[in-house]
């Protein structure tokens, strides 16, 4: 009997070929890591302990464990109802702080969300939790200001932690128009969060789009990301005579599934929308010249840090949110690693 040698031949060939292939792909992931660790930190010695991204690494460069569980569609995602629990009071209160003459801190230890002050009133920039966010607004006060002038609230993406508080907000404040992305109302509206928290629909943002209040225009992006809808900002700052420009992206971890709805068939899919969409929005942030990281998750730029630096500031130094080389950096680390995530994926 002969054997079918060139049958075997060209399958060892093909198997030959695949694993080569996914050598090329795991070492040009181990290429992007590199490349993100190499501007973590700034260059020179007096780097700051905030301006060292090892947080915002750690949560978006890691490779995919070969024996994680897939996220579940369909009801579950215990880790999401865990977050319908108040957290004891002193695991997430962080007074809240004057960033700018026109931007104040009520955020939590983990999650930021950031009151942008006009001539004609407050733009919210994200909810929080449903627990937590009436108690957030009200810290207002604590500057003068009053959560019933609270005109617009832009949120980035239908994320638990930027959502899960437009009804509470709603109550507290029953004027206050919401607006966030079609793809992430839609979302939010079939998803597994709670019915109680699920908002009526209100504005749709859109790419390009301008939201002017008084003195003041939010410019807003499409950025697929974290979801398909996630949207990023751009929007000014003020201190005294000076002018500075701030850039929120609204996307950070990758995920496949959000409360039990598949966001992307696969992660392959997912970088290669999240990719470009950083890329874009990182070329935007440079020709507007953006120079200051607002951002949705208080760890991944080290705003506690910051705060902290914030509040011990002395006259004639400089704002340690203010610094366009970290921007630079900080929209960096997230292109390196998504490429790394992307070299991961295509690996498997």
């Amino acid at each position: 009997m002969k054997r079918p040698w060139p049958a075997v031949l060209c399958v060892v060939s093909v198997l030959s070929g695949m694993a080569m292939g996914a050598r090329a792909q795991t070492e040009a992931a181990e290429a992007h890591v590199a490349a993100a660790k190499a501007v973590l930190s700034p260059k020179g010695e007096n780097a700051k302990p905030w301006q060292t991204f090892a947080s915002l690494f750690r949560t978006v460069c890691t490779a995919p464990r070969k024996d994680a569980r897939p996220a579940k569609v369909g009801p579950g995602e215990p880790d999401e109802k865990a977050k319908l629990v108040p957290t004891p009071r002193e695991k997430w209160y962080v007074p809240p702080v004057k960033v700018f003459d026109n931007l104040y801190f009520i955020g939590t230890q983990t999650e930021s969300t950031w009151a942008l002050t006009t001539s004609a009133g407050i733009i919210l920039l994200n909810t929080n939790f449903p627990w937590v966010t009436p108690e957030l607004l009200n810290e207002l006060k604590t500057f003068g200001l009053d959560p019933a002038d609270i005109k617009y609230a832009i949120i980035v993406r239908s994320h638990s932690d930027q959502s899960w508080g437009i009804n509470a907000l709603k109550k507290m404040v029953p004027s206050a128009r919401v607006m966030m992305s079609e793809k992430d109302w839609d979302l939010l509206a079939k998803d597994n969060t709670p019915a109680d928290l699920k908002p009526v629909k209100d504005m749709v943002a859109k790419d390009g789009e301008k939201l002017t209040l008084g003195d003041t225009t939010v410019r807003i992006y499409s950025t697929p990301t974290s979801t398909p809808g996630s949207i990023s900002l751009i929007f000014p700052l003020k201190e005294g005579n000076q002018r500075h420009l701030a850039g929120m992206l609204g996307g950070d971890l990758m995920r496949l599934v959000q409360e039990g709805v598949q966001l992307y068939p696969d992660m392959q899919t997912e970088a290669k929308a999240y990719i470009p969409a950083v890329k874009r929005f990182k070329e935007i942030e440079d020709k507007a010249g953006v120079d200051a990281i607002i951002h949705i998750h208080s760890e991944d730029d080290n705003s506690l840090l910051k705060l902290d630096a914030v509040r011990s500031r002395k006259p004639g130094e400089p704002n340690p949110f203010v610094s366009k080389e970290d921007v630079d950096r900080f929209m960096d680390v997230h292109i390196e690693c998504a490429e790394a995530q992307l070299a991961w994926a295509t690996s498997e």
